[in-house]
């Protein structure tokens, strides 16, 4: 990465700008017991796979019993009131990563073009933001079902940048997870991580990343001192 070319910073948003309490456990509990009660085969999903996973499964194991795209459709409705439910509840217990609203108004102030690429509902997105008073900083929200394909899929960034009226080359992603590091990895992005998710330096498994911030608020210092 070239810090001087990068023109658009793209953040991820749990873990990365805020912290939640999302019970993101029993959220995909309730989702498996939809599933399961609708033709996914028991003990074919886990709670500790991503939802991303969980719904590829699910899709595969409907595709081989040929289940109709008209049922499947009732169903998907059904997982995103589950998944909206479990993120806006959590909204009152929300904090703001420590310096992470400052560190947004100073790179805005930069003329970085801003935007926010999540895999939780855009509502839930656009009031975490109101709750930081930085909504009015960015140049795109994009939550769940608004790229093409979501997170780690390449597709995902490339619609975001080109939202931001900007070339993949000239954007960074910033984000708390092994997802964010081989989402930006897929589409060819640079990517700093910070530490401020809730696994900590456990989040990247194998796949830590070249930078590595404590946090957000360091991202203004570490851009400014590698120019």
């Amino acid at each position: 990465m070239a810090p001087s070319k990068i023109t658009g910073i793209i953040f991820d948003l749990d873990g990365t700008l805020v912290n939640s309490k999302i019970d993101f456990p029993n959220m995909k509990r309730r989702m498996i017991a939809i599933l399961e009660s609708n033709g996914v085969p028991e003990d074919l999903l886990t709670p500790n796979e991503t939802n991303v996973v969980i719904l590829e499964k699910a899709e595969r194991a409907w595709d081989e019993g040929a289940k109709p795209e008209s049922e499947r459709s009732e169903v998907r409705a059904l997982l995103e009131e589950v998944m909206n439910q479990g993120e806006l509840e959590a909204l009152p217990s929300m904090q703001e990563v420590p310096g992470a609203s400052e560190a947004i108004h100073e790179l805005r102030r930069r003329s970085y073009r801003l935007g926010v690429l999540t895999r939780s509902h855009h509502a839930y997105a656009v009031e975490a933001l109101r709750k930081m008073g930085v909504e009015g900083e960015f140049d795109a929200i994009l939550g769940r079902g608004e790229t093409p394909r979501p997170k780690p899929y390449p597709e995902a960034l490339q619609h975001a940048s080109k939202l931001m009226g900007l070339p993949l080359e000239e954007i960074l992603f910033v984000g708390d997870h092994h997802i964010d590091s081989t989402s930006a990895a897929n589409a060819d992005c640079a990517f700093v991580g910070v530490r401020t998710g809730p696994r900590g330096e456990m989040s990247w498994e194998e796949n830590r990343p070249e930078v590595l911030l404590d946090s957000v608020a360091d991202l203004p210092g570490y851009l400014e001192g590698s120019r």
